[in-house]
């Protein structure tokens, strides 16, 4: 066995760390570490919000057109953030963007019909925001929702 002086072990362990968190983060994304999902920012001219009332103009978000598609909102008065998934023809489910484990954001999961943690083994939780699995013991705040002509406007 080689004999290992201070600075070879450290070389070698910053090496090893370098490799490893390149790999994490090439599996699962960096949600891990960063906190930041993959799911995309809402353009920011399809959506007002006032005095608990965010609305969104679907004609100017074309992801939120589509069954299956998702968005996040980041803005200074929503603490939590939203995360805002198209589940069917005139039908969305909306919950707070962080994981109520460690504060890493949630990405919808069409195919599974539920919101995930985006960190490496993270929570699930049902579309209206109950736990499922992982280490989450609490659920994710949900909000309701009305669909006016093209216009989905949230109760906050």
């Amino acid at each position: 066995m080689e004999n290992l002086n201070r600075r070879k072990f450290l070389k070698t362990s910053a090496m090893t760390i370098a490799v490893t968190s390149t790999c994490l983060c090439g599996l699962q994304g960096c949600a891990t570490f960063t906190k930041i999902g993959d799911t995309p920012a809402i353009a920011p001219d399809s959506f007002t919000l006032a005095v608990h009332v965010l609305t969104i103009d679907l004609s100017k978000e074309k992801i939120l057109s589509q069954v299956g598609g998702a968005v996040k909102i980041k803005h200074a008065d929503l603490p939590d953030g939203l995360i805002i998934a198209r589940i069917e023809d005139g039908g969305f489910a909306i919950a707070s963007l962080l994981c109520t484990h460690r504060g890493v954001e949630v990405e919808y999961d069409h195919t599974q019909a539920n919101f995930k943690c985006a960190s490496l083994g993270g929570s699930a939780f049902t579309l209206d925001g109950k736990n499922t699995g992982g280490l989450a013991d609490r659920p994710l705040k949900k909000y309701e929702a009305v669909l006016e002509n093209e216009v989905l406007i949230i109760k906050i």
